[in-house]
């Protein structure tokens, strides 16, 4: 009998090269419940490992995902995937981020703007929260130049940056889920809990740098804190860029404008 996967000749019911069956069940009611009932488990377990992985020590685990077990954790971009889709419900749910403290008022403290430059910088500031989301993603690719020019001694590739960021970025978003379960509890809580979120997020950060990339504790420490400043810095101008590109097309993919 020859393999229809390798091509090799064998006798019996499984390849001796690739393992592969020689006959392929026929599908039942049965058959396909187990399956899908196995991919569910298997990923439902990855994720809540992957969770706590991330959240006990991340820059450990990712190390081993990175260089020893890609099975090790959810892949990076359905974990962010999973967790954007979280962000969105609750956002939408909650309100999340919208407490007005970040909203300037025009000819108050900042005179050397324009009225019309504070109103603008305002309606960036409704679109990041409405779109929390999108600018969260939109801000991996600021992080991961950022930390890969600064950290370039380590011999990371930019695709490794890549994958960290992306896990930290999802990791962080994941944190409002706690947030959602507080915020039940004491909906008042809402501004001072947004407040210690960002804290924590930065962080979070800022745990992940340290320990996933060597040398002396001092020079990590301050690269990790300047890694993190021009990122935000970036980030901001990138989504701002992004803003004014959208801004006259924004009334054909917002429905409630």
């Amino acid at each position: 009998m020859i393999c229809d996967n390798c091509h090799h000749r064998f006798k019996g019911n499984f390849c001796s090269h690739c393992g592969k069956k020689s006959d392929v069940d026929r599908f039942d009611m049965r058959s396909i419940w187990e399956e899908g009932y196995t991919f569910a488990k298997s990923i439902v377990v990855l994720f809540f490992q992957t969770v706590y992985r991330l959240t006990v020590h991340a820059p450990q685990h990712l190390k081993t995902f990175l260089f020893k077990d890609r099975e090790f954790l959810l892949p990076s971009i359905e974990y962010l995937l999973f967790s954007g889709t979280v962000v969105s419900i609750l956002t939408f749910k909650f309100n999340f981020f919208q407490t007005g403290y970040s909203q300037f008022e025009p000819g108050i403290h900042l005179t050397f703007i324009s009225d019309a430059s504070i109103t603008y910088l305002n309606q960036f500031f409704a679109y990041t929260e409405q779109y929390s989301s999108l600018t969260n993603i939109l801000a991996i690719p600021c992080f991961t130049i950022c930390s890969y020019l600064i950290f370039y001694k380590e011999h990371y590739s930019l695709g490794e940056h890549l994958i960290i960021n992306t896990y930290i970025a999802a990791q962080q978003a994941l944190f409002l889920l706690l947030l959602s379960l507080l915020l039940l509890w004491n909906p008042s809580w809402k501004a001072l809990l947004i407040d210690n979120y960002i804290g924590a997020s930065i962080v979070y950060n800022f745990w992940v740098y340290y320990g996933m990339f060597a040398g002396k504790k001092i020079n990590t420490a301050l690269n990790a804190a300047l890694c993190l400043f021009l990122a935000y810095i970036l980030s901001f101008v990138f989504n701002l860029c992004i803003y004014s590109l959208l801004l006259p097309y924004r009334a054909l993919i917002d429905p409630f404008i």
